[in-house]
């Protein structure tokens, strides 16, 4: 849910369909309704100019809570101001609001006029306004006024956001599809593909691998170049800044607290410095008494960190410290710490040579791994070709309340080794097979087979080779063409006109003039802000 709201934020053409959702919202969270003045609409602070026009901070704050409330009617009262934050919806809604000007400017430049009847035809069909199936003027009326302030102003706005509408058609006039593009598109439609296959995954293999000292001593002497290679591609890798591993026991005290709960807690830290002065054991005091869920449970180890991870106070007096001092107490904005540093690695540019046996160490498992996790692809397949299924091969962990125990499972590094399937796919701009990524050699082999089979041969995949069969294979039925080629010619145009269209507005917006109040996207204006339903 959050990636479709997110990508539905940032599409820079939704503002026309949000024009019409603010009639939507208009009887219940419009200017006039609670937490939305007409004072707020007509507020002399800009929110951005755009070729000299100003938008002003009232209109801004108004789309970006109708933007809001139609973002939670997609995803219920659990979409928050703070998601709203993560998705960038403010910076969204400027976008929004600017590109609309371009558009009303563009439509003004191109001489299109929203006429009074299209305006009144427009207002009628409007079901918001509607009683017992009928417009009723008196609702229309009484509604607009309340929520605009006057009638006149809400059909102005109206006026405006049909203006942008015409422009968005004359547009799409200038659309294409050809019967080429639909024929291909139908096709691609029906030719799928799914598979069952079984990866073998190196990150298991290298657990499973461990080369000897004169394996790695051979390989680096035979490999020097290679190794170079890697110390020079991951450089920053060996320029190892300053660390310190350390633990701590917290008493909880925010920086707003009062005085006697800071003193209090200030005096456990102390207290718990002074135990661990006379010998007891911190990590027992921590997992006895700190207020830090977090690493209560691990004795109060914070594992090692580097600069610019903990809490500036915290962090300058683990800094500070030397390997076994007990510091403190040290106070954050969490609370006060009682500290135990219990190891540092000061900072080191390691050279290539004092680097070397390590990568060598590293490299020579990697490749040790993938021989190992090939090989068992190959036998896997071997057995398959000779008439095993992917599951027979490749069973289940054995229930343990089962009556009767089954085969043994297969296992890679200690991971059990199982049959997945990809679900459907079929051909599309990239090689891609779903849950294994990028795979060339094995999407084109599964889109060349006739039918379930197993395929006859060990794939190279990112996470290791694979191994496997066609599941289902179907096949465009040529009868079916006359009946789905509205449907398929629909969608390509949808598709083409939301390409074109954003394309346009990008370039609209590429060639003006536009300054955007940045306060208004953070949030920090003194304008007040309108109420939002969280």
């Amino acid at each position: 849910m959050l990636d479709i709201l997110r990508r539905n934020a940032k599409n820079v053409l939704t503002y026309v369909l949000f024009g019409i959702i603010i009639v939507v919202f208009v009887v219940s969270f419009g200017p006039g309704s609670r937490g939305c003045t007409d004072a707020r609409v007509g507020a002399a602070a800009w929110a951005a100019k755009v070729n000299g026009e100003q938008i002003s901070g009232g209109d801004f704050e108004q789309h970006y809570a109708n933007l809001f409330r139609a973002y939670q009617a997609q995803a219920g009262q659990a979409f928050s101001r703070e998601l709203a934050e993560q998705l960038g919806l403010r910076r969204a809604a400027m976008d929004q609001v600017v590109e609309r000007e371009l558009l009303l400017q563009e439509a003004e430049r191109l001489g299109l006029v929203v006429t009074d009847l299209e305006l009144e035809g427009a207002i009628k069909r409007m079901t918001v306004f509607h009683t017992d199936g009928r417009f009723d003027g008196e609702l229309y009326s009484r509604a607009t006024s309340s929520a605009y302030g006057t009638r006149g102003r809400f059909e102005e706005r109206l006026r405006r956001d049909l203006a942008v509408q015409k422009v968005m058609a004359l547009l799409r006039q200038v659309i294409q599809v050809s019967p080429a593009e639909v024929r291909e598109a139908f096709e691609s439609d029906g030719d799928r593909v799914s598979l069952e296959y079984v990866r073998f995954p190196l990150a298991a293999a290298r657990a499973e691998v461990r080369p000897t000292a004169d394996q790695v001593r051979e390989f680096r002497a035979r490999s020097a170049k290679r190794i170079e290679a890697f110390y020079a591609e991951s450089k920053d890798r060996f320029d190892r800044k300053k660390r310190v591993q350390a633990r701590h026991v917290l008493f909880r005290a925010d920086e707003g607290a009062a005085a006697e709960v800071d003193a209090g807690a200030r005096r456990k830290a102390e207290e718990v410095l002074e135990r661990a002065r006379k010998g007891e054991d911190f990590a027992g005091l921590a997992r006895a008494l700190s207020e830090d869920p977090g690493s209560k449970e691990k004795g109060g180890d914070l594992g090692w960190f580097g600069a610019g991870v903990m809490a500036r106070p915290f962090e300058e007096a683990a800094f500070a410290a030397r390997k076994g001092d007990l510091v403190g107490p040290v106070r954050s904005r969490f609370g006060w710490h009682a500290i135990q540093v219990l190891d540092v690695q000061e900072p080191e540019l390691v050279g290539l040579e004092k680097a070397a046996p390590e990568i060598a160490q590293e490299l020579l498992q990697g490749d040790l791994a993938r021989a190992l996790a090939e090989r068992r692809a190959a036998e896997a397949l071997a057995r398959a070709r000779a008439g095993r299924s992917l599951a027979e091969l490749f069973p289940p962990e054995p229930d343990a309340r089962a009556a009767r125990k089954g085969p043994p499972p297969v296992k890679l590094g200690g991971q059990v080794i199982r049959p997945d399937e990809t679900g459907s796919f079929g051909a599309g701009a990239r090689p891609t097979v779903p849950r294994l990524g990028a795979a060339p050699e094995l999407f084109a082999d599964a889109l060349a087979a006739a039918g379930p089979q197993l395929l006859g041969r060990v794939y190279e995949t990112a996470g290791g080779p694979v191994v496997a069969r066609v599941k289902e294979r179907t096949r465009p039925d040529p009868a079916q063409f006359a009946a789905r080629r509205g449907e398929v010619e629909a969608r390509l145009r949808r598709g083409r006109e939301a390409q074109v269209e954003q394309a346009w507005v990008r370039s609209l917006r590429d060639k003006a003039s536009v300054t955007v109040n940045e306060a208004y996207v953070r949030g920090d204006v003194s304008l007040p802000p309108v109420q939002l339903d969280d």
